[in-house]
């Protein structure tokens, strides 16, 4: 039975990625061209290649919450929502395998744009340059063992993986409510969206307001620490996942007693 629900899963994630494909290949062609252009037209220049790389980053990290939109109101424009309503698969299924592909999607764009940023900034920045930066930050008090780098940098990044399900999150909650209402579907789609997002981070607001004083009591200019910083966002990151998981809760819970065929 449990091998039988986790092979619909997959099919029903198979197909989502299908559906994100060209999205995916939007991001890996844009990064390609434009790694190769400054890596063979803008050597002279290497610095200018820090905006458009930010600018390739910030489409690869966005286009999951665009999306999700496209997933999910996919089903009621092509009438599809028909076939899902009468599959032998609850809503955490259905929702669940939308939100892994579209993480996943976030996943790919990211790491390329980034991996991809960082090739070619040792390609083009010289390394006196890179030596020098990595001494300052040194005589500030910050380590710089790649160790070091490596667990803050995948502790930053998967506070953004979880950030980014918080948001998709509560899009499908809010397509969800929306598909209730036939004849404003739109307006009470972003009306719950906002609304759904304001009350989540009231509620949130407290356990955040604990943390500031963490970060004000352990980091400072004068007493900073890698390790502190490191629990700040992991425990950040378990505050939106706990948010996370209510309003994905909420979502299946909508698609399952209230959408019906």
């Amino acid at each position: 039975m449990q091998t039988s629900s986790l092979n619909k899963f997959f099919k029903l994630y198979s197909k989502e990625m299908r559906e994100l494909r060209p999205e995916i290949l939007v991001v890996l062609i844009a990064t390609l061209v434009l790694d190769l252009f400054f890596y063979f037209k803008a050597r002279q220049f290497p610095a200018m290649i820090i905006g458009p790389s930010m600018m390739i980053l910030g489409l690869a990290a966005f286009l999951p919450f665009i999306s999700s939109f496209k997933l999910l109101g996919r089903e009621w424009n092509s009438n599809t929502i028909y076939l899902l309503l009468s599959l032998p698969a609850k809503g955490g299924s259905i929702l669940g395998s939308k939100l892994l592909a579209l993480l996943t999607q976030y996943f790919i764009g990211t790491v390329v744009v980034t991996a991809g940023g960082i090739i070619l900034a040792f390609l083009l920045f010289p390394e006196p340059g890179l030596a020098e930066t990595l001494n300052q930050a040194r005589a500030l008090g910050i380590d710089t063992r790649l160790q070091t780098i490596v667990s803050s940098g995948s502790l930053f990044y998967l506070m953004s993986v979880v950030g980014m399900a918080y948001v998709i999150a509560i899009s499908f909650f809010s397509q969800l409510l929306g598909k209730l209402v036939r004849r404003f579907s739109g307006p009470v789609t972003a009306i719950v969206f906002i609304a759904t997002f304001w009350l989540m981070n009231k509620l949130m607001t407290p356990l955040w307001q604990q943390l500031w004083n963490y970060n004000q009591l352990h980091m400072n200019q004068y007493n900073f620490s890698v390790a502190a910083l490191n629990q700040l966002v992991g425990m950040n990151t378990l505050i939106v996942l706990a948010g996370t998981v209510i309003v994905f809760i909420a979502a299946v819970l909508v698609y399952n007693h209230k959408i019906e065929l």
